[in-house]
C-alpha cells in the first residue's frame, strides 16, 4: 500500500520544519561521486538497508522518477534538480509506510583540489501525524542511516576510482 506524500518544490529545502545533514570528503572528483549516485551504482555495498532501485520512466534528468526499496519501506522519487557533476534534488512522492508528510533530498557536489568532493546530503522533511509520537526516536534511526550511508559513499568511491 502506498501512502501519498506532499509533491514539494525545491522552496521546501528552505522551509521544512525538520532536516537531517550529513557532509563528508570523499576522495574522487565531483563528477565521480554525482554518476555513483545517478546510476544507483553498487548501493547494496554502501546504502544501509538498501534492497533495490528501479528507474520507472525512460527520463534520467529533472523528472526522473524511481522506487527505492529498503529493508524498513519503500519509497517514490521524483527529481527535481539534475546537474551533474554539481547538484542533485529529488522530493519523496510516495511511500508503504507513512512516516513523512513531505520530504525532499538535496546533494551538492563540491571540487576540493583536483581530486576531491565535499559531499552535503541534506534531508528536508515534515513528519506525518503519526510519526510525531515516535519522531525523536525515528529522527535518530534515520539519521543514523544517512550518516552510515554518506560514510559508506565516500569508502565505495575511493575504492571504486574509474
Amino acid at each position: 500500500m502506498w501512502f501519498e506524500a506532499e509533491a514539494v518544490g525545491l522552496s521546501f529545502t528552505e522551509s521544512s520544519p525538520f532536516r537531517i545533514e550529513n557532509v563528508v570528503l570523499i576522495d574522487a572528483p565531483p563528477a565521480r561521486v554525482f554518476a555513483i549516485l545517478a546510476a544507483a551504482e553498487a548501493q547494496k555495498e554502501w546504502f544501509q538497508d538498501f534492497v533495490d532501485c528501479r528507474w520507472t520512466n525512460a527520463v534520467r534528468g529533472v523528472g526522473a522518477e524511481r522506487e527505492i526499496e529498503l529493508k524498513l519501506l519503500t519509497v517514490k522519487e521524483r527529481f527535481l534538480v539534475w546537474e551533474p557533476g554539481q547538484r542533485m534534488t529529488f522530493h519523496v512522492y510516495a511511500m508503504t509506510l507513512p512516516f513523512v508528510k513531505a520530504m525532499i533530498e538535496d546533494m551538492t557536489f563540491e571540487a576540493v583540489g583536483d581530486h576531491a568532493t565535499r559531499f552535503t546530503w541534506r534531508v528536508h522533511y515534515q513528519p506525518s501525524l503519526a510519526m510525531r509520537l515516535v519522531h525523536p526516536l525515528a529522527r535518530m534511526m534515520f539519521g543514523e542511516m544517512f550518516r552510515n550511508s554518506a560514510e559508506g559513499l565516500a569508502r565505495y568511491a575511493k575504492a571504486h576510482q574509474s
